[in-house]
């Protein structure tokens, strides 16, 4: 009796598990990361670094959105001289995130170089945390199955709802959340003009009541750890573009700057300060993220080819 009651449960259960498993399989090239934290760009970038860099690599770049689309891809590789690179960084992070995440890559991958692309926002008391299981990352990047990592995070409604959603994410480089990895998981944005969003590109940058010590204290244990393994960080600060820049933002960034100079070059790590340069507004989507030739240009003047300036 209880055997056959099962059996009924089974069977009753099956057309709820069919109906969103056959959708999946619709949208199977849209389909989702495993729900591995809850931060959808970080998930879809795991799953990246797992599938196409299992031998880890020279250069590894981590971060918030500044670093996943103000660094093209090309200019990294032309600066440090090797394929061997990935862009590991998600929107939805910060500073904040740098001692667990980066961390984790770091041991992962076994860089000898550390590339942070960062800007005033990443050090906001205000900006979002990533509330995650450090444990659960490490774990799914040693290879668990991806088919029992989606059982172990099975959640359909998450799966169908980010399934749709990245038939834009994937595909559509003039969405702000853009998914479309190039070969080394970067992510450069181009917005056509009537698609920019006014309201982020006149945002207001972060005062300096507004930035957090704690943030500034978490980028500074991760560059002490980097040191303590003998990896060199890289850490090149976005300029906000210029119809933002003001004597009081153009003082506060020469100030945050000194800050990051100060706690990391005693270390032997390396600071770039991109405020030195002026930047167009044509070359932004909004305050502070470039646009694919925007990118570019920061990339190549920043982080100059080997030959040119270039280490």
């Amino acid at each position: 009796m209880v055997g056959r009651f099962i059996l009924r449960c089974v069977l009753l259960g099956l057309p709820a598990l069919a109906i969103p498993l056959a959708y999946l399989l619709l949208l199977r090239d849209t389909v989702p990361a495993p729900r591995i934290t809850n931060n959808i760009a970080l998930n879809e970038k795991l799953a990246f670094v797992r599938e196409h860099f299992a031998d880890g690599v020279d250069v590894l770049a981590v971060g918030s959105s500044m670093t996943l689309n103000n660094l093209a891809s090309a200019g990294v590789v032309a600066h440090f001289g090797t394929e061997r690179y990935v862009n590991a960084a998600a929107w939805g992070l910060g500073a904040a995130e740098l001692p667990v995440l980066g961390t984790l890559l770091t041991d992962h991958l076994r860089p000898h170089t550390v590339l942070v692309a960062t800007n005033l926002m990443d050090f906001r008391s205000a900006g979002r945390q990533l509330g995650t299981d450090s444990a659960a990352m490490a774990h799914f990047m040693d290879g668990e199955p991806l088919w029992m990592s989606y059982l172990r995070y099975w959640d359909a409604p998450y799966l169908l709802r980010q399934a749709e959603a990245n038939r834009i994410r994937f595909h559509d480089p003039g969405n702000y959340e853009y998914l479309g990895f190039d070969a080394h998981g970067g992510a450069t944005l181009d917005v056509p003009a009537d698609r920019i969003d006014r309201t982020r590109f006149n945002e207001t940058p972060p005062g300096a009541g507004q930035l957090d010590d704690a943030r500034y204290a978490a980028l500074a244990h991760f560059a002490g750890w980097l040191k303590q393994r003998g990896v060199r960080l890289v850490v090149v600060q976005c300029a906000y573009r210029d119809g933002l820049r003001t004597p009081a933002l153009d003082t506060l960034q020469r100030t945050h700057v000194d800050r990051l100079r100060t706690m990391l070059e005693p270390l032997g790590h390396t600071v770039i300060d991109g405020n030195a340069h002026r930047w167009p507004d044509a070359l932004y989507v909004d305050g502070s993220h470039l646009g694919r030739a925007g990118a570019a240009q920061f990339t190549d003047i920043c982080l100059p080819p080997r030959g040119a300036g270039g280490r």
